[in-house]
């Protein structure tokens, strides 16, 4: 529907009858959970048929009641296209919502009848072709339009799931009396109590009366005809009788593998039908193998709260109870039905030893936990006999590993199954190589090239598959990646795996500033570690330059002081430098590198406004632009705080106090009688806030100097210039 269109037609108005009939409508108070007042009708509609959209107009009752003639809302329903939408004239804003979940006044929502006239309802009907007419026609209609949409998103999932279990074949013709004779485990001999012992009794598993003996309540003896473990049961005693769930497992071929479906099954017996129970059996998961026994599971469960199906995956554990009709467990043993299972053998299980094992004395078993447990151990035997150690001690203690070594089915050659030729699996065996080394083989296989052994030994021993190398693989080969990596490891110091993630963020952050990240000079930079350190620096002046706009409204003259006071202040030799800020934005670009709290906060930005204390950076010599520490130094060099990353102080700080003394020698020489002037206030202004935090006792609570007095850090750390 074209909004354009819908907003072009003529707008229905309220009709003199709606009018009359809402003041003849005397509101009454009443006491519910709307606050009332109570109306007899909550709302007033007109409607129309227009261009084959059906026009339905909804009117407040205070609107018409105040001589107000246009609808609160506008609904427009195109049935040829299944769509509705509503015009809110009050806000001038299109909704989607039905009706029922608009914004209705609370009076309207105190009273449930709505006027249209005979023939407007009518037309609702008509147009619709539902049951009911006017705002009732409309509101099912929209449920319903609501409810099919609901439908067709479920069953873009639902869909795919059906058609993987379509090909499951229907229960065998025996199937229920195997579940009642051999599914169900408990029977009882059921008999009538005699003060002498009852001499006879009836056998649940024969269906016949049999001779007894001595019969006590609950006790388990052999039916002396067909020889099953019985329970006695006496007739006085019983109501109703339930055997409890058994699993009970059907094996069946499938085009692509084979399935097996579990059930849970149970007699329910009663006085009347003591003879004839009812047998309950109900199938809960459906785990489908292919050639290779990877698994996928069904539960048996409410989709949604739409009703119960088939659903992908297992069923939440909390969902779980073993009272419930609906329980599914999927790990216990239960009887598995022969009949059937040679051909399933031969053709899709024979490489298993599941027949072997069902055809001794083993038929009550889970046959999910023995395929899983057999795809392990063969799996395991597989590569113990081919001489590869390394790959079978990560496969013995590492299930995930396991099945990510074997890519092929089961009856696959061990060349195939590792997804190998011949000549990379003896490469693989002369380099005793794991999981790493057979998914770099593999990758090599894929691709149709070929890798030294010890460009991949290297790659496994820094833990680097090539999937970590995505990002740049476009652009170098593994051995070029390879070479570069060691290189900058080597130059920076740093291990391998740090600089991939420093490649990794460089690149991202190259990209984000627009960048050529294509040209080899941006990709494959020389200095890696310094090109990263300075678009971190780019990107976080980029996101501080609206914070540090908001700190110049209020303290204005602090970029031009920083500007003024660099000759005085910069100074470095060979090994470090102090430098002098431009502004506010270097400042806050500092505090967040470091996070400290530099840059947070006001006091540091008054104190060099009114040239109490200034903020200089310590840096090394051989990395001027990258943060090391960060100064807070009154007017003439004497150092109030000296920190580094997290507000902190390492052992690398002892050398830099002796540059630090130097420094404060060559800032005397420079200082003029106005630098003293403001330094002997500067520093009296520091012993008053000293002594204030001695008498409020501040402790600091955070962080690695937790429990310590705020001022006997802040002494410690001072440095007072004392050339």
């Amino acid at each position: 529907m074209n909004k354009k269109s819908l907003l072009a037609m003529q707008p229905l108005r309220a009709t003199t009858d709606m009018m009359e009939t809402e003041w003849a409508d005397t509101p009454q108070k009443v006491s519910d959970l709307y606050g009332g007042p109570y109306r007899k009708y909550a709302r007033f509609a007109r409607c129309q048929v227009e261009s084959g959209i059906l026009k339905v107009a909804l009117f407040f009752p205070d609107n018409l009641r105040t001589g107000g003639y246009l609808p609160s809302y506008e609904v427009f329903i195109d049935r040829a296209a299944g769509k509705f939408i509503t015009y809110d004239r009050m806000t001038d804003k299109w909704r989607t919502a039905k009706l029922d979940n608009l914004d209705w006044p609370r009076y309207i929502r105190a009273t449930d009848g709505t006027w249209m006239s005979p023939s407007d309802t009518k037309t609702v009907q008509t147009y619709l072709g539902g049951d009911r007419g006017g705002y009732d026609g409309v509101l099912d209609y929209q449920e319903k339009i609501r409810e099919e949409a609901l439908v067709r998103r479920h069953r873009k999932v639902t869909d795919a799931w059906d058609a993987d279990l379509s090909p499951t074949r229907g229960l065998p013709k025996d199937w229920n009396r195997w579940v009642d004779k051999v599914g169900v485990q408990q029977n009882y001999i059921f008999y009538h109590y005699k003060k002498r012992g009852a001499k006879q009794g009836y056998c649940t598993y024969c269906g016949k009366n049999v001779p007894i003996s001595n019969p006590r309540y609950n006790k388990t003896v052999r039916c002396p005809y067909c020889r099953h473990e019985a329970v006695f049961k006496s007739f006085g005693k019983l109501d109703r009788l339930f055997t409890g769930w058994n699993c009970v497992y059907l094996l069946q071929p499938r085009p692509d593998g084979f399935v097996v479906r579990e059930f849970w099954a149970a007699r329910f017996y009663t006085k009347v039908s003591w003879e004839t129970p009812k047998v309950i059996c109900m199938e809960q998961l459906r785990t489908i193998y292919d050639s290779r026994l990877n698994p996928r599971t069904y539960f048996w469960w409410d989709y949604k709260h739409r009703g119960l199906r088939w659903i992908k995956g297992l069923p939440n554990p909390s969902w779980l109870n073993p009272q419930s009709s609906y329980y599914c467990h999927g790990d216990r043993p239960g009887q598995v039905y022969g009949k059937g299972l040679s051909q399933l053998f031969q053709s899709k299980l024979g490489g298993t030893g599941i027949a072997r094992f069902l055809h001794g004395d083993h038929s009550f078993m889970n046959p999910n936990d023995y395929l899983y447990e057999k795809k392990k151990e063969f799996f395991q035997e597989l590569i113990s006999k081919a001489g590869l150690p390394k790959l079978t001690s990560e496969c013995l203690t590492n299930d995930t590993a396991l099945f990510k070594a074997f890519k092929g089915s089961i009856k696959d050659s061990l060349t195939r199954a590792l997804c190998l030729d011949t000549q990379r699996l003896g490469r693989l065996r002369r380099s005793d190589g794991g999981i790493a080394f057979l998914t770099w083989l593999r990758w090599e296989k894929e691709r149709d090239t070929v890798l030294d052994d010890a460009v991949i030994g290297r790659f496994c021993k820094w833990g680097i598959k090539p999937a970590d190398l995505t990002f740049i693989l476009d652009r170098m080969s593994p051995l070029q990646v390879h070479n570069y990596l060691r290189r900058q490891a080597r130059e920076s110091k740093e291990k391998v795996q740090q600089v991939l993630i420093t490649w990794k963020d460089y690149l991202a952050m190259a990209e984000e500033l627009g960048m050529d990240t294509s040209d080899s000079i941006v990709y494959r930079v020389r200095l890696l570690r310094r090109r990263h350190d300075e678009l971190v620096l780019r990107r976080n002046q980029e996101d501080s330059k609206s914070l540090a706009a908001d700190v110049l409204k209020d303290f204005p003259e602090v970029d031009h002081i920083c500007q003024s006071i660099k000759g005085k202040y910069q100074y470095a030799d060979g090994k470090y430098a102090v430098v002098v800020p431009n502004g506010v934005l270097d400042i806050i670009v500092e505090g967040k590198l470091l996070n400290h709290c530099v840059g947070g906060q006001v006091r540091y930005w008054d104190r060099i406004q009114r040239h109490e204390a200034y903020i200089l950076f310590l840096r090394k010599a051989s990395a001027p632009d990258m943060p090391y520490y960060t100064l807070e130094v009154e007017p003439d060099g004497t150092v109030r705080q000296k920190r580094t990353k997290f507000d902190r102080q390492g052992a690398d700080i002892k050398d830099a106090e002796a540059f630090l003394t130097q420094w404060q020698h060559i800032v005397a020489e420079r200082l003029t009688a106005n630098d003293r002037k403001k330094a002997a206030v500067s520093r009296v202004l520091r012993e008053k806030e000293f002594e204030q935090m001695r008498k409020d006792n501040v402790i600091i609570h955070a962080g690695h100097l937790a429990g310590r007095r705020l001022v006997d850090v802040l002494t410690a750390d001072l440095m007072e210039n004392a050339a």
